[in-house]
């Protein structure tokens, strides 16, 4: 092990010093990140289903605290539960039923 150690510090050396040449390279595919509304309110999203806070926590498997405290900005959903809060406002069905599953 020391020896590759050794190997790799030598031949880093060499690209530094212009010396050796070829290195190997890696192409990544680039994603395209999906842009989450920011105007996302998770008491809208539960409104527009007509559930209470309770039926919206349990249902969807919040914290009702945590639910409560977003509801009276004492607190804000990190962007992980606003891409949740966002597909249960375009697919309520979809999420629930996937939570079932």
């Amino acid at each position: 092990m020391a020896n590759r150690l050794i190997e790799s510090m030598k031949e880093a050396l060499d690209f530094a010093q212009s010396k050796k040449t070829g290195s190997r390279t890696s192409q990544h595919k680039t994603v395209q990140a999906i842009k989450i509304p920011e105007d996302i309110s998770p008491r809208e999203v539960r409104l527009s289903l007509k559930m209470t806070q309770e039926e919206f926590a349990a249902r969807f498997g919040f914290n009702l605290y945590t639910l409560r405290n977003w509801e009276h900005n004492r607190r804000h959903p990190d962007q992980a539960v606003m891409a949740y809060l966002y597909a249960i406002s375009k697919n309520p069905k979809d999420i629930e039923n996937s939570l079932r599953d």
